[in-house]
């Protein structure tokens, strides 16, 4: 019996289709509402990756073309919602869909005041962008202060979200990163 997945949202002729989502071997498929859809495995269903880009005087940067890639054929948007994570001085970009769902835990959650905290931290610095025709979003001063964004921005990609670091501050936590997951196995 094979396994099936959700992959993402399809969307055929502005229609979003959905589907699910066969691993056979070593291929990855649409199956149902969207047949003959194939990709290989490493296909873009989450976004993976790290990209570099500058960031101009005004706070503008682009999102790597493989990320709006991903908005689009797994997301069906263009739209993103960038906030502070309290986890890292970084920031998190989330589709449209994966916010409802961390909104939705939020919702779920019983108060308390680290829930409290945690809302001021994300929900009060989130904000939506729409990349401009070359990929660029303009970032607050507020997310770039947070972020200690300046002129090389990294991004990271993170799964169901990417998060947007700054280049000297990226290469520190890697390092830190690299210390931390040295004897963590997965347990395949």
């Amino acid at each position: 019996m094979a396994d099936w997945f959700f992959l993402c949202d399809i969307s055929v002729d502005g229609v979003d289709k959905g589907g699910l989502v066969d691993n056979i071997g070593d291929w990855w498929g649409i199956v149902g509402k969207v047949p003959n859809r194939w990709y290989g495995r490493g296909a873009k269903r989450m976004f993976q990756g790290e990209f570099s880009n500058n960031m101009d005087e005004k706070g503008r940067v682009s999102i790597p073309a493989a990320f709006r890639d991903t908005l689009k054929s797994c997301h069906a948007e263009g739209s993103i919602i960038i906030t502070r994570t309290p986890h890292s001085r970084c920031l998190v970009a989330y589709p449209k869909r994966e916010w409802k769902r961390l909104q939705q835990k939020i919702a779920a959650t019983a108060p308390s005041e680290a829930l409290r905290a945690y809302k001021r931290i994300v929900i009060s610095s989130a904000q939506e962008f729409l990349p401009d025709r070359q990929g660029r979003v303009l970032l607050s001063a507020a997310l770039r202060e947070y972020a200690l964004l300046d002129r090389s921005v990294q991004f990271l990609g993170a799964g169901e979200t990417f998060e947007i670091w700054d280049k000297g501050s990226w290469d520190k936590q890697l390092e830190a990163d690299l210390a931390l997951a040295q004897n963590f196995e997965l347990g395949f």
